[in-house]
């Protein structure tokens, strides 16, 4: 997909605070920022969720429900899809300048939570796959300028992710990418693999491990799944807070939006009677 109005540069909204996600996490304490960009190749500029099945690309929740699902036909653009592919293509083609404006965003969203007495959590995945861990941000003069009016002393210089440019705030995304699992990730960056109908043996092994792993059921969840023990996903996003150990948890969500609702390819587990 190609859009005439693509652009290098973003001066919209970068996170969501908003959503009923977000919404959920205040009554835990916690202000939760999301960043919804376009999925998988609706941006037009590559690929932004190179581990997504088929039907997880069918029904992604960034662009077939709440507002961005508001169109008369599949392929129409409102406003919000729009915003999404804007900032997937200012991504992509202007990082070093998007990267700075997410600091300076992400900051934002830090003094917004201290202000309201609560604690922040940044998403940056909301409906794409970046693996942040390894995307560089160059804070420049201006930028470091920004950050100090906005109560962050941060000197200039290149920080190895966005996590490392804000070591005491919680980061939490889910992910298809079992690699990522085998890095060393940021102590303030949590993952929670997410299932799939083509990932299943992966996200078993992964279980096995101790990574969490969250799993779309149809209905009510199960106690167990696979032997597994099952949380509830849908009472909050704020994934750092589940339980771990030796054993993954497997974190259960009910579908989001009109065609996941409606999947039957086993992205949505559906459970015998």
């Amino acid at each position: 997909m190609s859009n005439p109005n693509a652009v290098t540069t973003f001066t919209g909204r970068i996170y969501s605070t908003d959503s009923a996600k977000a919404d959920k996490a205040k009554g835990f304490g916690w202000l939760n920022a999301i960043m919804y960009m376009a999925p998988a190749t609706q941006g037009g500029v590559g690929n932004l969720c190179s581990h997504a099945s088929p039907a997880c690309i069918a029904a992604c929740l960034g662009w077939e429900s709440g507002q961005a699902s508001m169109v008369k036909h599949d392929s129409d653009l409102n406003s919000v899809r729009l915003s999404r592919i804007h900032k997937a293509q200012a991504f992509m083609r202007g990082r070093v300048a998007f990267m700075r404006r997410m600091a300076i965003e992400t900051a934002r969203v830090i003094r917004q939570a201290h202000a309201l007495g609560m604690q922040p959590c940044i998403r940056p995945n909301g409906s794409q796959d970046v693996a942040w861990e390894g995307i560089a941000v160059d804070i420049d003069l201006a930028t470091a300028k920004a950050l100090a009016k906005l109560g962050f002393d941060i000197a200039p210089g290149r920080f190895r992710h966005i996590m490392e440019v804000f070591p005491t705030t919680q980061f939490v995304d889910y992910t298809k990418n079992g690699r990522r699992f085998d890095r060393a990730l940021p102590d303030n960056y949590h993952l929670t693999f997410s299932r799939s109908e083509t990932n299943e043996a992966q996200a078993l092994a992964l279980l096995s491990r101790g990574v969490n792993v969250a799993v779309v059921f149809s209905g009510p969840a199960p106690a167990q799944w696979h032997g597994y023990t099952v949380i509830d996903g849908d009472t909050h996003d704020l994934r750092h807070l589940d339980p771990r150990g030796p054993r993954g948890f497997v974190v259960a969500l009910s579908p989001k939006g009109r065609k996941a609702k409606r999947d039957v390819s086993g992205f949505v587990v559906r459970l015998a009677a």
